[in-house]
């Protein structure tokens, strides 16, 4: 019997015992669901990222608190903590860096409850400088940005986020407050979706950074933001910064990077994620294909007496296995494509209504197929061999 013989055998098989068929599917159906969806929604964040990533430029350079690993890795846990970094850094920078440009900008990270009238808002406070904004990604909307008077004269003036904007119902020219500190609101801006990832990210209030030293009573900032005088020297300013650095705090209690490396860390992190995401959701497919095994055990039990016809008239112990075997794999694969079909119209709703967008690759189709494909392959080989190796006799007489 060939193989497309053996195909259109088993898809009718399947056909005349669909609601069987059906049940049994949906242990690898799942199985491939949500290997898929979490895969398209770590590929959507990785490429989000990488876009926000890209918008830096080549020359930046990004200085955050806490010493990185051996790896190059940031110390994330250091930016919970009070930051290593000040506001004096940057002068310093300035007078002892000459492979940097001159502007320096930085972020403050404040606390605070936003409040207009009755309303409030838990967001995401942070003081810059005018510099400082590609941190985020914003784009000014209405109204306008903060200008070099705005830090010189520490004036309470704000720029938040349209999403903010509109659940405070505040509009330029208007007062709010963050805490117990009033503010003009100057401007709108809205968050490129690359960064808008979380409710906090796209519910942003931006002041000038010397009034968030002021708020927060310490000259320690969270970021500093250098640029290289050329793309050449890039590797070699940063070498340079975290010397100088190095020099006036007595240690490296800070980690300096380039865009390019903090993408490295994103997406060593995503890479381990989706392994583990392989590995727990393997445990769906497990128990799909024990659920699998049964069937075909159960199918082997029923077709008995055809199988002692089949090697009656001359058919090979190898062809009777093929044949259950590809069954098998029919019937996992099918799973495998309704899983795919089903993460598809999930993802596809995601980047309709959530600022997420996941994104399914070839690659992750192979994966999923191939999935299916061996998990069919592994829990129908019992049932094919056990059908192979019957009594023509026995089952000949077998009721």
């Amino acid at each position: 019997m060939g193989i497309l013989l053996n195909l259109k055998t088993a898809l009718k098989s399947l056909w005349n015992n669909r609601l069987r068929s059906f049940l049994t599917l949906l242990g690898i159906v799942i199985g491939v669901y949500a290997v898929v969806t979490l895969l398209a929604a770590a590929q959507g964040v990785q490429n989000q990222i990488g876009g926000f990533v890209e918008d830096f430029g080549p020359r930046t350079i990004i200085i955050m608190p806490g010493e990185s690993d051996s790896s190059g890795t940031p110390n994330f846990a250091a930016q919970a903590a009070p930051s290593t970094l000040v506001v004096d850094d940057i002068s310093y920078l300035r007078q002892h860096a000459n492979l940097i440009e001159d502007t320096i900008d930085y972020a403050v990270f404040i606390g605070g409850l936003a409040a207009h009238g009755d309303k409030k808002l838990t967001g995401m406070p942070v003081g810059i400088t005018p510099g400082a904004e590609e941190l985020f990604s914003i784009k000014i909307i209405a109204g306008r940005n903060f200008t070099q008077n705005d830090l010189t004269k520490k004036s309470r003036v704000l720029v938040l986020s349209e999403a903010a904007a509109e659940k405070l119902a505040v509009k330029v020219g208007e007062t709010m407050n963050i805490g117990r500190d009033q503010f003009k609101v100057i401007g709108l801006f809205e968050v490129e979706q690359s960064l808008s990832i979380s409710s906090a990210q796209g519910e942003m209030f931006l002041i000038p950074a010397p009034v968030a030293n002021e708020i927060n009573r310490s000259p320690q900032v969270n970021r500093i933001v250098v640029h290289s005088k050329t793309v050449e020297d890039v590797d070699k300013a940063i070498a340079q910064v975290e010397k100088v650095l190095t020099a006036k705090h007595g240690t490296t209690d800070f980690t300096v990077m380039k865009p390019s490396d903090i993408l490295k860390t994103v997406d060593q992190i995503i890479n381990v994620l989706k392994y583990m995401v392989i590995g727990i959701t393997s445990i769906s497919l497990l128990v799909g294909g024990i659920g699998i095994m049964n069937i075909m055990l159960v199918t082997v039990a029923e077709r008995t007496r055809e199988i002692g016809i089949r090697k009656a008239v001359g058919a090979t112990e190898s062809a009777i296995m093929l044949q259950f075997l590809i069954e098998s794999v029919v019937l996992t694969v099918i799973g495998a494509l309704i899983g795919i079909g089903l993460a598809s119209v999930t993802s596809y709703l995601a980047a309709k209504f959530s600022p997420l967008e996941p994104l399914i690759t070839t690659q992750t189709i192979l994966i999923a197929v191939a999935m299916g494909v061996i998990a069919g392959v592994i829990f129908g080989l019992f049932p094919a061999i056990r059908a192979a190796r019957k009594n023509p006799v026995a089952a000949l007489k077998y009721e």
